[in-house]
């Protein structure tokens, strides 16, 4: 690790807790748009170069447990390299191999990583997991695997700590250890130009989100990815994708939060000045793949800090064109048109219905509508925040999107707690008493509690 990596450390642990509350997964990837097959066939040849391969290399195989760690390991790559569609059939594939080779007793790291990660049993403790994250992570850092996997490893080591200590992980004994291991291997791993664009741009985007609550360490981590990436991937959208998000960043950060008339000079010039550089980059990448929706909604958060409605809808439409359920373009658009920024009440509730009724939209796009009524409720205080959801006017919006979101994802019955939240909320007992069913397992925390589900049974009960 260079000295520059060291100095990034020095004062980021306070502004590392929360941050690293949120789910780091294996990778960073907010993409929506379809990849090519060649592109995914390359990732995975890679993806299995660093898993099954090294597996195969790093001294832990054993007749006992070697075909249920590879298939493990190949079920993993195919994740990675979005190969396949069966995504639930091949975590089940991930989850049993590597339950069953771990207990034949294999102590391969990698694998028992995978173990933690898509078996381990969800009743065990956070203290629990934290434990075996940490020393998977410290195994795997000392293995002949490659950087890539040994840094994906440290940080979910870190964000477990985190999640299990919230603001007393300062203390943690394996913290610095972590800290260090996931800036190590973030250059090591970038030094590896065999290593698809996409992959390269996962793992940076990454490490810059570990470091965004502190613009110092922004700043400096950016400058440790910046120089690998155009060096190996000049010519890849997602390197000029990756610079145009770290400014934009940077330029909300010399903004601040505050309002308007809170804004120094140097932060209006510095603001103007990184969302020029943003706005630049972005357009080199567009340039370089006019496919790809999450440049269209990068573009999106240029045209909200220059505050040119014309370029919003541009790249709106854009975003839309290149990904039909690009649910990200249409939350950062009815952003746009909140009051405080360069709408009305009026206009988000006019963009939410075009959500509902737009046939070539899907995903989660219909639900844009509800989240319009919820940021208008936002601007209500005290009661007038939960009378809201009883005008028939906010209901019939709330069962248009529900319903419609329903037509196209009749399978994803988690959002049926957040329908009847709302129909509870908006005292529509037929329909609450019609919705209670189709619940599944129910996720009591959502409704604040086992016993304020109870209550909320009892009540449609009462009303049927």
């Amino acid at each position: 690790m260079t000295q520059k990596s060291v100095t990034i450390i020095g004062g980021f642990v306070l502004s590392m807790a929360l941050l690293l509350l949120a789910a780091l997964g294996t990778a960073c990837n907010k993409s929506s748009s379809v990849v090519s097959e060649k592109t995914k066939k390359q990732r995975l040849a890679w993806n299995l170069k660093t898993t099954v391969e090294a597996y195969n290399h790093a001294g832990f195989s054993n007749f006992a447990w070697d075909n249920q760690a590879r298939r493990c390991l190949t079920g993993f790559a195919q994740i990675l390299s979005q190969e396949t569609n069966a995504g639930e059939s091949v975590v089940d594939v991930i989850s049993t191999n590597a339950a069953t080779a771990v207990n034949a007793g294999c102590t391969d790291p990698l694998v028992n990583y995978l173990y933690i990660k898509f078996s381990m049993p969800q009743s065990s403790s956070k203290e629990a997991f934290e434990t075996a994250f940490c020393k998977t992570a410290r195994d795997l850092n000392s293995s002949s695997y490659p950087p890539i996997r040994k840094f994906y490893a440290a940080a979910r080591a870190l964000q477990q700590i985190y999640h299990t200590y919230g603001t007393n992980a300062s203390t943690h004994p394996e913290l610095m250890e972590m800290l260090w291991n996931v800036y190590g291997r973030m250059e090591d791993a970038l030094r590896d130009d065999t290593m698809p664009a996409r992959d390269a741009y996962e793992a940076a985007a990454l490490a810059l989100h570990m470091t965004s609550g502190n613009t110092f360490n922004h700043a400096k981590m950016y400058d440790i990815v910046e120089k690998p990436l155009f060096k190996n991937w000049p010519n890849a959208d997602t390197t000029w994708l990756l610079k145009g998000h770290y400014y934009i960043d940077a330029a909300w950060d010399a903004r601040g939060s505050g309002s308007g008339d809170t804004v120094t000079a140097e932060g209006w010039a510095g603001f103007t000045n990184d969302l020029a550089i943003a706005r630049d980059a972005l357009e080199h990448a567009w340039k370089l793949n006019p496919k790809e929706s999450e440049i269209a909604d990068e573009m999106l958060s240029v045209a909200l800090g220059q505050g040119d409605r014309d370029q919003m809808e541009l790249w709106f439409n854009r975003a839309m064109e290149a990904n039909t359920n690009d649910y990200t373009a249409c939350s950062k658009k009815l952003y746009y048109l909140e009051p405080k920024w360069y709408g009305s009440d009026a206009e988000e509730l006019a963009f939410g219905r075009e959500c509902v009724q737009n046939t070539k939209w899907g995903g989660q796009v219909p639900l844009t509508l509800v989240d319009a009524h919820i940021s208008i409720d936002s601007r209500n205080e005290g009661q007038a925040q939960m009378d809201y959801w009883k005008q028939p006017e906010v209901w019939a919006d709330i069962q248009a999107a529900y319903d419609r979101y329903f037509e196209l994802n009749p399978d994803d019955i988690g959002y049926y707690h957040n329908y009847v939240w709302y129909a509870y909320q908006a005292e529509q007992w037929a329909k609450l008493n019609e919705l209670i069913p189709k619940l599944g397992p129910v996720n009591y925390n959502y409704f604040g509690g086992k016993e304020a589900f109870d209550q909320m049974v009892e009540a449609a009960n009462a009303h049927k």
